[in-house]
């Protein structure tokens, strides 16, 4: 499994780099130190194809263990529990940094973005929005399917940011960022 998880790993890195078309098994082989055009990366995986399937459910699995943990729960601390929330956002984007590079590419993958999105971010959407519905009760006026919307993008680009122009936006380090979201998500659930 080690030897496949290497063989994942870099696949995606060459896709994000070089795009999903332009990157050939002899390539793939090559970095992973086997004999480029050998054919010994068919006995892990059938295709190129499968290389992507696979590196995608990989991310999912693990999204799933995430979620199969008990649902979030009305925090103690609040500003502490978002703060984790979005350091626990960034991480995830972290860990997989070179699927996101070549989702963001898109149009060379052999795979649905929709379908994709539905399976990747749409349930971290959902989840996240429930607990802010959790914690904001029944107090008028606030929308948390938006307000989830809203933080996650925002934690998103920040990480999209950082990897693909090589600085956040507007040069803002990651702990002003998770401190000034902490604080506007604050707000909008009335506490201060």
């Amino acid at each position: 499994m080690a030897r496949l998880d290497e063989i994942i790993d870099t696949a995606v890195r060459l896709f994000a780099e070089q795009g999903y078309k332009a990157t050939t098994i002899a390539q793939i082989e090559a970095a992973v130190g086997l004999r480029p055009g050998s054919g010994g990366l068919y006995r892990h995986v059938s295709s190129k194809q499968e290389l992507l399937a696979v590196a995608l459910e990989r991310v999912l699995a693990s999204r799933r263990a995430a979620q199969a943990a008990p649902p979030l729960a009305e925090p103690v601390d609040l500003a502490g529990a978002i703060e984790a929330a979005a350091h626990a956002t960034l991480a995830y984007v972290d860990a997989d940094r070179d699927l996101y590079r070549l989702i963001l590419r898109g149009g060379d993958l052999p795979i649905d973005l929709a379908e994709t999105y539905d399976r990747l971010f749409q349930p971290g959407f959902d989840e996240v929005g429930a607990w802010l519905g959790r914690l904001a009760g029944d107090r008028p006026g606030f929308d948390a399917a938006a307000t989830a919307a809203v933080a996650l993008s925002s934690l998103f680009y920040f990480a999209i940011s950082e990897f693909t122009y090589g600085r956040p936006p507007g040069g803002i380090s990651r702990d002003r960022f998770v401190a000034a979201w902490v604080a506007g998500l604050r707000a909008q659930l009335g506490e201060s």
